[in-house]
């Protein structure tokens, strides 16, 4: 088969496929001879009329890149051509390596532009695409990353795959014991091309395997129902939908998923724990901020949880995830000098990172830098709090927020060392040489404990197995290997002495770097999935701040406005009130590429945030009417029969039904770098359920959960965010009211970690017409009095019923389940 034709050894980090995996198929192969097509104009490039800043980036590249639409497609079909279908995004470096070594290749773009249909796409713009073409990938070599360069047929259907490949280098050359070198460019496009042009039939009929197989792989969330069939292609039915009339919301989700599952996935998720160095594994690592955040939340959990989990478990598990925190921050994953945090590192130590500072990244980190400072005390001085500012900080910089008000996507991990350089280098804006390093300090005594606290070298600190071609020949990323208080006994000065030097230097070197150095290109794309997920975690950091003292609430209001003013840019930018219609990415202007799934899941999630945190009922109400579009765009909801793209299962698809260009309809649950839309959904449901009264919200929430519960059950370390759904599934959540001015209490709420579902609804008796109040069915049981209060526990969950509220005591706020 194709993918086994192309079979080569992996070597210096680049991931090639390794084997195939398609099914045989005895199907008859339409359109396997094609008529001479009619002359076409020759292509051209387009990428100019993008508004992507990574497909405009290709504007001088010598392939004439085409864009995913009609035309290009078309032109495949009539042509009877392969399309080769190029996804990254414009902070990697390797997808910036590929434009400049191979892209600009003569050799390549000849190929290229004359036996294909060259595509770019910003998986940034198009997750979709990336997500289907990323799991065929996987498929073939176990691994994935960018660019993700796939040969399609003309039906979108693939042939072969894979990530980065070498520069040109001529023809294959067979090494010293017959070992054939790695891949290039040119000899993945001349077999790609001679495969369809010698075996068309057999080429086609492989891809349609694939398509099938992959449809297989990618059935997560369909396979828990009663039909055990194969899904089949949906067909026109005059049959009506059912399902608005045969559910009662107020009754229970049946699912064999239960709070043991959380038990499971703690104990495997452990396992792989890396004791010495915290993260996972003991290769390169991830910040992975859904795994990391079900550790620490293992001490909050309610106590029905703790005890399943086992008490002194829970305390050993939340502090694998303080551990890694730790690490991370002391780790060159870190920006010593800039502030905010780079994509991965490459070292198990987090020694040296990929160098790319990515928005999406620095939010998900805050919001668990947040929980690791309130697990901590909270206190103004205390562990963690500096990290929480300075993250925060970064965010609301000019590097991410624009003047508009949204929040830039990232920052490249390419630039050009001094102004007038050629050539771009790999974090050449963070790494630093010991003399140039002594240069900017000055100061030999702090230079000398400065070197020491950051390991910086005279021949640099990244080891030669991680730098194969001498591209960080000499110099130092900076990552601490001795605290201040190590360096005090070992320099015989006080700590603070110690402390001083640091930060003296680390301001000399901020400066210099700001001054002296070309800053790296910014993706200047405002992404609606991430900015909900930068509002969320600042006005989280913003109201915990508020709530701590007077001396750090004006910085906690920055935030807070910060976050509301994103908001209302991507109301305005992003969101047709007149068609209630979500966009996805405004850039010089709103593109025409709609939301998806996550955008709604992570806005939605921000605008909770924003509700709790000002008591506007305004953004409550956004949240309500993006949620109902939501369900009606994305909700796998019950029609006449199951179908491929509508299981009757419950939870949300990725993208709405008939989505353009894509081949399967798939579900997204388990969590990756970013937590799942599924799992920020469940966890919006239960929200609003709590906060509106809505049981039509809470029941969905349930079904959503049990959509996955045949995965669940054999691997809930998976599912991390969704398990945490599993707890107001099983126990309810608490849901607090609160009636007029209650700052003790509210101190207690906006400085609690997250744990299981926890929600505060704000009640004014003396407003009787607003919104929330004819939209909650349960607001004439409030009760009018001064305080904060909450359902009294019923069974399993917490209701409203017979029994009425009881009152929190602001001195031992948490209530029993």
């Amino acid at each position: 088969m194709m993918s086994a034709q192309l079979q080569q050894p992996s070597q210096n980090g680049t991931h090639v496929p390794a084997s195939g995996n398609s099914s045989s198929g005895t199907n008859a192969l339409p359109g396997a001879v094609q008529p001479n097509p009619p002359e076409l104009e020759p292509l051209r490039n387009r990428t100019r009329d993008s508004k992507s800043p990574f497909v405009q980036a290709h504007a001088d590249s010598l392939v004439a890149w085409q864009l995913l639409d009609e035309d290009s497609v078309n032109r495949a079909k009539r042509e009877n051509k392969l399309i080769f279908m190029s996804i990254g995004f414009l902070a990697s470096h390797y997808c910036h390596l590929t434009r400049q070594e191979s892209f600009s290749n003569p050799s390549v773009a000849s190929l290229l532009n004359e036996n294909f249909v060259p595509i770019l796409i910003d998986r940034e713009e198009r997750p979709d695409i990336d997500s289907i073409y990323m799991s065929y990938n996987q498929s073939l070599s176990g691994s994935g990353g960018w660019p993700l360069n796939v040969f399609l047929t003309p039906e979108l259907e693939p042939v072969f795959s894979g990530t980065y490949f070498a520069a040109p280098q001529g023809d294959v050359a067979v090494e010293n014991g017959g070992t054939e070198k790695p891949l290039d460019w040119l000899v993945v496009i001349k077999k790609v091309l001679t495969a369809w042009e010698n075996e068309e039939p057999r080429v086609r009929e492989e891809a349609k395997n694939m398509v099938v197989e992959l449809r297989h792989i990618s059935a997560e969330g369909t396979l828990n129902r009663e039909d055990t069939e194969d899904l089949q292609p949906p067909q026109p039915s005059s049959q009506p939908d059912s399902r608005a009339t045969d559910v009662d919301y107020s009754g229970e989700v049946y699912g064999e998923v239960d709070l043991d599952q959380i038990e499971t996935a703690l104990e495997r998720i452990t396992t792989n724990f890396d004791p010495m160095y915290g993260g996972f594994g003991l290769k390169e690592k991830f910040l992975t901020p859904a795994k990391l955040s079900l550790l620490l939340r293992a001490t909050r959990f309610p106590r029905v949880v703790r005890d399943v989990i086992g008490p002194n478990d829970c305390t050993y598990i939340s502090e694998m995830g303080l551990h890694t925190l730790r690490r991370i921050v002391n780790g060159a994953v870190h920006d010593h000098i800039g502030g905010g945090f780079h994509r991965y590192s490459v070292t198990r130590d987090w020694s040296l990172p990929a160098f790319e500072k990515m928005l999406i990244d620095n939010a998900l980190v805050l919001g668990l830098f947040l929980d690791a400072w309130l697990l901590s005390g909270g206190n103004p001085g205390g562990e963690f709090a500096n990290v929480v500012t300075e993250v925060a900080d970064y965010i609301i910089s000019d590097r991410i927020l624009s003047p508009k008000g949204g929040f830039y996507t990232s920052e490249a991990a390419d630039s050009y060392n001094r102004r007038g350089d050629q050539v771009k280098g790999n974090g050449a804006y963070y790494l630093w040489t010991r003399k140039e390093f002594d240069t900017v300090v000055g100061d030999e005594q702090e230079s000398e404990t400065a070197a020491a606290y950051w390991n910086v070298r005279e021949h640099g600190n990244v080891g030669s197995e991680y730098d194969p071609h001498d591209e960080f020949l000499n110099q130092n990323a900076l990552h601490v290997v001795r605290n201040s208080a190590r360096l005090s006994k070992q320099l015989n000065i006080q700590e603070d002495e110690v402390k001083q030097r640091i930060e003296s230097a680390r301001a000399k070197l901020r400066a210099y770097r700001e001054r002296e150095r070309v800053q790296p290109e910014i993706d200047t794309k405002i992404v609606t999935s991430y900015n909900g997920m930068a509002i969320a975690a600042l006005t989280r950091t913003a109201l915990a701040l508020i709530h701590t003292n007077p001396d750090s609430a004006e910085r906690g209001q920055v935030y807070l406005e910060v976050a509301k003013n994103a908001a209302q840019f991507i109301k305005n930018e992003l969101w047709d009130d007149k068609e209630k219609v979500l966009y996805r990415v405004y850039s010089d202007g709103r593109t025409d590429v709609k939301a998806f799934a996550e955008d709604y899941a992570f806005l939605i999630e921000g605008l909770i945030e924003l509700y709790q945190g000002t008591a506007e009922e305004s953004w409550l109400q956004w949240a309500d009417e993006l949620q109902d579009i939501q369900i009606k765009l994305f909700y796998d909801d019950f029609t006449h029969s199951p179908t491929t793209v509508n299981a009757r299962c419950g939870a949300f698809y990725s993208t709405v039904v008939d989505a353009p260009y894509t081949l399967l309809r798939i579900k997204d649950a388990m969590d990756t770098s970013q937590p799942s839309a599924n799992a920020v959904s469940v966890s919006n449901l239960f929200r609003l359920g709590g906060l509106l009264g809505d049981v039509k919200y809470t029941y969905l929430a349930k079904e959503s959960v049990n959509a996955f519960g045949v995965e669940m059950l054999e691997y809930p370390n998976l599912f991390p965010g969704l398990l945490c759904g599993v707890i107001p599934w099983r126990l309810g959540g608490r849901h607090w009211i609160a009636v007029g001015e209650n700052p003790a209490v509210l101190d207690v709420f906006f400085r609690s970690p997250r744990a299981s579902l926890f929600t505060l609804r704000y009640y004014d008796p003396d407003v009787t017409h607003s919104w929330l109040s004819a939209r909650d069915p349960r607001t004439s049981e409030f009760r009018a009095d001064r305080g904060v209060f909450t359902p009294r526990a019923a069974g399993t969950g917490t209701t409203l019923d017979e029994f009425g509220f009881i009152e929190i005591d602001p001195h031992h706020p948490s209530t029993p389940f």
